[in-house]
């Protein structure tokens, strides 16, 4: 086994639960992966498929094999059901359809399953240099092997896992850095002009394989258009281009025919809220930025949720993905909640009716919610000042933090930039009975924001 073969047995190794029960193999090669795995965890009921793996795993007493390298449902049924874990080798990138595979092992697994796979990034700059070079010849192995039927990124395949039912985390990476010189300095400079940071483009050229880890996600059943309230979505655009790879395309919103209306060459976030709710044809309004994806189910599930909500006549609260939860006050019982896939991360917590900070990137309100965005906080913070509105009104009613996956597909840097602070100097003096304010970006006090632990 090479050395860059033996260092993803080991992630990939490592990724697997201890106390795994039904593990199926699926894919080819990384044989030597049920063998070790099988030494530590005797008790493993591990179910392999492809020819690769007959010579290595015939001493399991728990084996299956299935000679087509891209098995079909009614083959991987015969294998049985009720998986704990799978572990993907050499298949996804080997599909034409790597979404059909996905749901094919959704079908088979048990509830909270987790899918764990090694996948190569075709934007790392080795790749990229063969396509400026206009040579995009094919390899035995590596990111450019012959085998390779899909090219893979980390937005591509994690928004592939969302649609098929998966919470994808990038777990590792096993990365090979750019060398410094002409190249770099100039790919640097493209990315750039796409308003991607330089921090980004380097965390992109630099990695190599991902390790991922899914979560299996109970996917909301189909329900009756009565039983689904529909919803507009408001977007502050200006960039076309992570628009139309984002908002534009998101199955979410298409499966239930949400009305989408984007804005141009807003001042701030009270100013596009404001253009997009007069072009809006229905009262639930989502304000969400241009870079985040409503994966498959999503909309469905949504949908359901503002249904109830009108059920119950509730409209005044703001509705969040992801933020902090307290059980009284803005300190008592403090707790991350919502769930998001946030670049490569994954936020996966309870929902929330007590929320008091709600990150920006996706905010529904009703058209009749007590609360206003307030234009001089900009774009940032907008949202936690809408809980605080709440809190300070002593209704009672506080934000809401749903269990909806969304993707936060952001190219920004992990970097807060000048404009946060100006917003957070604002919402402190807007708010000055409060001694501190919680966000997920930090802990806002009258001196300077204070990093909290990350999620």
């Amino acid at each position: 086994m090479s050395e860059l073969a033996d260092a993803i047995c080991m992630q990939l190794l490592g990724a697997i639960p201890a106390g795994a029960k039904r593990v199926l193999q699926v894919g080819s090669a990384n044989s030597h992966l049920a063998q070790r795995y099988k030494q530590s965890h005797p008790q493993v009921q591990w179910i392999g498929t492809g020819a690769e793996l007959q010579a290595h795993c015939a001493q399991l007493s728990d084996f299956a094999l299935q000679r087509s390298p891209q098995p079909n449902l009614d083959d991987l049924r015969r294998l049985g059901s009720d998986f704990d874990v799978v572990v993907i080798t050499n298949l996804l990138e080997q599909s034409h359809e790597p979404q059909t595979v996905l749901a094919q092992l959704y079908d088979i697994t048990a509830p909270g399953a987790r899918i764990i796979t090694c996948l190569p990034n075709m934007t790392h700059i080795s790749v990229l240099q063969r396509m400026l070079a206009g040579d995009v010849s094919y390899d035995d192995s590596g990111l450019l092997d012959r085998a390779h039927a899909r090219f893979l990124s980390p937005s591509s395949i994690f928004k592939t896992f969302l649609d098929s039912g998966w919470l994808p985390n990038l777990q590792n990476q096993i990365r090979i850095e750019p060398a410094q010189g002409k190249l770099l300095t100039h790919l640097i400079a493209a990315a750039q002009a796409l308003g991607l940071p330089p921090a980004t483009a380097l965390r992109n050229f630099g990695l190599y394989q991902m390790i991922v880890v899914a979560e299996k996600w109970p996917k909301p059943q189909r329900t009756a258009p009565t039983d689904l309230a529909p919803f507009s979505v408001i977007v502050a655009t200006n960039r076309p281009w992570q628009y139309e790879l984002n908002i534009a395309r998101s199955p979410g919103l298409q499966e239930v025919g949400a009305d989408i209306v984007p804005v141009q060459a807003a001042v701030n976030a009270a100013d596009a809220y404001t253009k997009g709710g007069a072009a809006a044809r229905h009262p639930w309004r989502v304000f969400a930025h241009q870079d985040v994806y409503f994966p498959a189910g999503s909309g469905i599930a949504l949908a359901q949720q503002l249904a109830a909500l009108d059920q119950a006549a509730q409209h005044d609260a703001p509705i969040g993905f992801a933020g902090l939860h307290a059980d009284n006050g803005l300190e008592n019982g403090l707790r991350y909640a919502g769930l998001v896939v946030d670049r490569t991360m994954l936020f996966s917590h309870a929902a929330s009716a007590r929320a008091v900070s709600i990150d920006e990137f996706a905010v529904v309100m009703h058209r009749d919610a007590k609360v206003r965005i307030d234009p001089n906080l900009g774009w940032h913070l907008w949202a936690t000042d809408l809980c605080l509105q709440l809190l300070e009104a002593g209704t009672g009613t506080c934000g809401l933090l749903l269990r909806i996956p969304l993707f936060h597909n952001s190219t920004t840097a992990y970097e807060l930039p000048p404009e946060f602070y100006a917003s957070a100097n604002r919402l402190m003096a807007k708010h000055a009975s409060y001694p501190r304010v919680p966000t997920l970006c930090g802990q806002l006090t009258r001196s300077e924001p204070v990093a909290v632990p990350t999620a």
